[in-house]
């Protein structure tokens, strides 16, 4: 596993030592007469400064502190704090700064996660007696400097202990090394800091912007400024007050900088540099201000506290601010750190190249772990090539300039005015409220650019409780940034189909009680009048789809936000209420819930299909379906064909209850009848027959890594725990379509590895198994009762009806297809040398979030599902690689048609053509528009299966007339959880071998990245040919992705 390394030459942050406290003395020695610390009126110079810290030192040695100790402190920000902080690094010891405004609850939290040998304080904790020695820091003062101990020399050691928000309600304290600091602030080329520094001191004092503000100018022989010891917080007023100090070094949080920005952009002017950042920084606000003051020296920094202070950094250049600008980068590594993106299977992204994935930091300054927290230690922090790293939880994307760029948190942790929120550890302390039975918090921007926090919360008698109350309640423990400023009140809180919190849901009920916000797509004319007249159940039946509350009957649906998923639903489950058949391509073409209603109430609409209903009793010999009997008839000739299976992976973390999954399978096997369906040969043709579950012999396989895996990522590991099942063909005729293995990593590590054939099974189905295996897992944990069979439309009563409709289909979409595709165009593929499947190669291109937003809303502009973009991508290409302008592309679309199909496991998947003209021209708009009218027409006509197509056609089939190349989107893996306590995360298996010419496939990341893969055979297009074909297509979808910053296309 490669990743960007920490810098090894050039800057030397350790010139004058590895610790704070050694560098401090050096400058105390050179210029013991400079002020070192001012506050107000109050002087301390560095000779002061560092005589008063030996008399701390010596004082804490006697009572017993020694090197690789730890102090708590918790005094008023002023002179004696900061002699008291660097009093413990001279006595070898890591200090734990706890602010005097904490609750009394949060301060013995963190004592007691700590351990300190020592805590100085001059205003008792309750609770503390007994516990800890305590001493004021005057006693401290009367020690003797010369009794102070011999220095230390190792910068590994800790230097402070800062908490953060944590997961399990309690807070973490994260072990900041020195050298972290040191190699942030000293000698680095992007942060220039030197004696003439006069710094700001104002972040809170247990926060690791302390460590910014304090030692920035006394590790560089500065002086640094602290805010007065009565001001709360920084403002405008006391920013002059202190500017009129000589301050010209500032750290801001993004949102008091945007504050600041608009207030008073005059004080920027007495600033030499600014650093900022802690949240996404504004682009208006850095504009406002450059333009103002173009030779201030302005940094965006970002950083975990688990990196110390920063990770990266970025010095903010004229374009960053250009009118057309839409964000900061936060940029490179800083000196001595290393970075690596780390995509969902666990895996590198390779350094140096575009792409995107959670952010995991390495080098000097990542911590050394959480005090007295192994377990969460070993969940975040890992070791590869000999060097540690942390998982931010942050996803980023490295551009092609080789910035990162930040795209939002993984997890549900995010910032509110700078202060990093994990929403477990609010929930926790709300749900400690006797009357609160639940809590769900989140950020909430009712008013764009203000974030806030918010809380939905339920109670024991169903009734609200007062605001004011519940604030006051939760400030007893909690920071001020960490109390909910809205709270919503439910009966009870939305739950997802895993069981699991619906926090979406839950942002859409907190959103729509604060007021109606404007719908994307919105036309301007409509008024609210109209909207509130025209509401009736089956608008709100897509705004909760959709979620989006103040959806009106005329609001464009896809630019609304419909994906591509959302558009099938919409048509499966309107064309029901509507009693109409509506296709995903009459969505597309209609746009609007007003014209889609007008559409199926015309005198001339036909009529929906109409599935049988679910039942209890399962069906007995069913008929294949006409996809089945295609992959029953390939398994018999050529048994094993990768192409017909799918293996799949996931790595599961936290504490798995093994036997618990195992009959979490079992309850979800019992659930879908198509996981123990066998296929023999009944009579004249083959059936599908139904085992009862206990026959089905179904069970979770144990296994361990295989020996010569060690150190392999987890995609190598999944591959090599499947490699057998590609060479184990199923039996069809007596063997359920379904293989479960788990593979243990260690105590809290594992490998869910699931083999099904696709007679059983397509992308849908992934999702649905995945969701009912979560839960049943849950509902094995709670206890309580799982899901049972009847309620869901078995897949063998939908083929029985699927034959009853083949012919009528068959005279709707032949005749299009015949019009559309007929002359087959000549192949333009390199034949391949061999028959059947050939070894698979492929390469993985990475479309960062930001260019996929920009092709989706290109497809949409032009009136398609996002996988137009791609299409047309992939159309412009092939043209480009294979001298050919006139071909077909193949794609697919998923067949659930109805909304019963959604639940249900089983292959629905019916592939399209999409004809490609003049794929080679200079008119990429125009490129852009005929594919996206291509596909809509196509949707339109795709019940027929399309190998009866191929039949009825009759075309040349030496090779496949049509599908040499497929351009698909797939749906986003599913992740999540099990349970409480184990993440799940897809790790993708790629398979050995294909019969498919050529296959660009993009697989939705999280984040909102693609992961584009480009697959072929061995002996058909050759290497060089494929790396053509990569850069064609990450040139052709950058151009694509630049056509959404022209006005939208006038329709025809």
């Amino acid at each position: 596993m490669r990743s960007s390394p920490p810098s090894g030459t050039g800057p030397n942050p350790y010139v004058y030592g590895e610790r704070i406290e050694q560098v401090v003395a050096h400058h105390a020695r050179l210029r013991p007469a400079d002020i070192a610390v001012q506050q107000g009126h109050r002087l301390l110079t560095y000779g002061e400064l560092a005589q008063r810290a030996d008399s701390v030192a010596a004082a804490l040695h006697e009572r017993g502190v020694t090197a690789g100790g730890r102090v708590a402190v918790r005094m008023t920000r002023s002179p004696e704090l900061v002699t008291a902080l660097l009093g413990v690094l001279r006595a070898g010891a890591a200090y734990v700064a706890t602010d005097p405004e904490w609750p009394h609850a949060r301060v013995l939290d963190s004592l007691r996660g700590t351990g300190p040998d020592l805590f100085i304080t001059d205003d008792p904790v309750p609770g503390v007696d007994g516990e800890i020695p305590v001493a004021p820091f005057d006693v401290l003062l009367s020690g003797d400097p010369a009794a102070a101990p011999p220095p230390e020399r190792d910068g590994t050691r800790t230097a402070s202990i800062f908490y953060t928000s944590g997961s399990t309600g309690k807070p973490k304290g994260v072990l900041s090394p020195h050298r972290g600091t040191l190699r942030t602030l000293v000698d680095c080329p992007a942060i220039p800091l030197d004696s003439d520094a006069v710094f700001l001191q104002a972040a809170p004092l247990p926060w690791d912007g302390l460590s910014l503000e304090l030692w920035a100018p006394l590790l560089n022989g500065g002086r640094s400024v602290l805010l007065d010891a009565g001001a709360a917080t920084l403002d405008a007023e006391q920013l002059e007050r202190v500017v009129g100090l000589g301050v010209n070094s500032l750290w801001l949080t993004s949102s008091l900088f945007s504050v600041l920005a608009e207030e008073r952009l005059d004080l920027f002017g007495e600033l030499r540099l600014l650093l900022v950042g802690g949240e996404r920084v504004s682009v208006a606000s850095a504009r406002r201000v450059l333009r103002r003051f173009p030779e201030l020296h302005m940094v965006n920094g970002y950083g975990p506290a688990e990196a110390t202070i920063f990770a990266t950094h970025h010095v903010i250049r004229p374009a960053d601010v250009a009118e057309d600008s839409t964000e900061i980068p936060i940029g490179t590594p800083l000196p001595r750190t290393a970075v690596m993106l780390l995509g969902p299977d666990g895996r590198a992204v390779p350094d140096g190249e575009p792409g995107e994935g959670e952010l995991a930091i390495g080098g000097d300054g990542v911590a050394l772990g959480y005090a007295n927290n192994p377990e969460e230690t070993g969940r975040r922090f890992f070791d590869t090539g000999g060097n540690r790293y942390y998982r931010s939880g942050d996803i980023v994307v490295r551009d092609v300039e080789g910035l990162l760029r930040y795209r939002g948190r993984i997890d549900h942790q995010f910032k509110i005015r700078g202060i990093r929120i994990e929403a477990g550890e609010v929930e926790s302390v709300l749900e400690a409220h006797p009357d609160i039975t639940a809590a769900c918090v989140l950020p909430l921007e009712a008013v764009p650019g203000r974030r806030e926090l918010a809380a939905a919360y339920a109670t024991s008698d169903g009734r609200p409780r007062d605001a004011a109350e519940l604030r006051a309640f939760a400030g007893r423990q909690l920071l001020d940034a960490m109390v909910p400023t809205v709270l919503h009140h439910v009966d009870r809180l939305p739950l997802t189909g895993t069981g699991k919190t619906d926090r979406k849901a839950v942002g859409q009920a907190v959103r729509q009680a604060l007021g109606p916000v404007p719908a994307p797509g919105r036309t301007p004319q409509e008024t609210e009048a109209e909207r509130d007249s025209q509401a009736d159940p089956l608008l709100a039946e897509v705004r909760d789809l959709l979620g989006l509350p103040a959806l009106g009957m005329r609001d464009d649906l896809v630019l609304a936000g419909a994906n591509s998923l959302d558009v099938i639903r919409l048509a499966a489950r309107l064309g029901r209420r509507l009693n109409a058949r509506l296709t995903a391509s009459d969505v597309y073409r209609l746009r609007t819930l007003e014209d889609i209603g007008a559409h199926c109430s015309a005198a001339d609409a036909v009529s929906a299909d109409v599935l049988p209903q679910p039942t209890e009793q399962e069906e007995s010999d069913a008929p294949l379906s006409h996809a089945q009997q295609r992959f029953w008839l390939a398994e018999m000739s050529a048994p094993g064909a990768a192409d017909n299976m799918i293996v799949l992976a996931y790595a599961l973390s936290g504490p798995l209850k093994t036997e618990t999954l195992a009959e979490a399978l079992q309850d979800t096997v019992r659930l879908h009848p198509a996981l123990r369906t066998t296929y023999p040969w009944a009579g004249e043709a083959p059936v599908q027959r139904v085992l009862p579950p206990d026959e089905a012999g179904i069970g979770v396989e144990l296994t361990e890594p295989p020996a010569d895996a060690a150190g392999a990522g987890l995609q190598e590991l999944a591959e090599a725990v499947t490699a057998d099942w590609w060479d184990r063909p199923f039996s069809l005729e007596d063997e359920v379509p379904l293989r479960v293995r788990l593979c243990r990593l260690d105590a809290d590590r594992h490998l869910l590895c699931v083999q099904v054939h696709h007679i059983a099974f397509d992308g849908w189905s992934e999702t649905v198994l995945v969701a009912d295996l979560q839960a049943a897992y849950r509902a094995r944990l709670a206890g309580g009762p799982t899901e049972q069979p009847g309620g869901r439309l078995p897949y063998g009563r939908y083929s029985a009806w699927e034959k009853t409709r083949l012919a009528e289909w068959a005279k709707e979409d032949l005749p299009f297809w015949e019009a559309e595709l007929c002359p087959a165009t000549p192949p333009f593929l390199p034949a391949p040398t061999g028959a059947g499947e050939a070894r698979r190669l492929e390469a993985v291109l990475q479309v960062d979030a930001g260019t996929v937003g920009s092709l989706v809303k290109v497809s949409a502009r032009y009136g398609g599902p996002a996988v137009t973009a791609l299409a047309a991508g992939a159309a412009q290409a092939i043209a480009a690689t294979f001298g050919t302008g006139s071909f077909t592309l193949g794609s697919v679309t998923a067949g659930r048609f109805d909304p019963a199909l959604e639940t249900v496991l089983g292959y629905f998947v019916n592939p399209f053509g999409i004809r490609v003209r003049d794929g080679a021209g200079e008119d990429l708009a125009a490129l852009v528009g005929r594919t996206a009218d291509g596909i809509v027409a196509g949707l339109a006509h795709t019940r027929t299966p399309f190998d009866e197509v191929v039949r009825e056609l009759g075309p040349d089939r030496s090779r496949h007339p049509w599908f040499q190349a497929f351009a698909v989107l797939q749906a986003e893996p599913p992740s999540g959880r099990l349970g409480d306590e184990v993440t799940l995360a897809p790790v993708r298996v790629r398979p050995p071998r294909t019969a498919v010419e050529l296959m660009l496939e993009a697989v939705p990341e999280a984040g909102g990245s693609w992961r584009l893969v480009i697959a072929w055979r061995e002996d058909g297009v050759d290497e060089s040919h494929a790396r053509r074909l990569v850069e064609a297509l990450r040139t052709a979808l950058t151009r694509i992705a630049v056509l959404a910053r022209r006005p939208s296309p006038t329709p025809s």
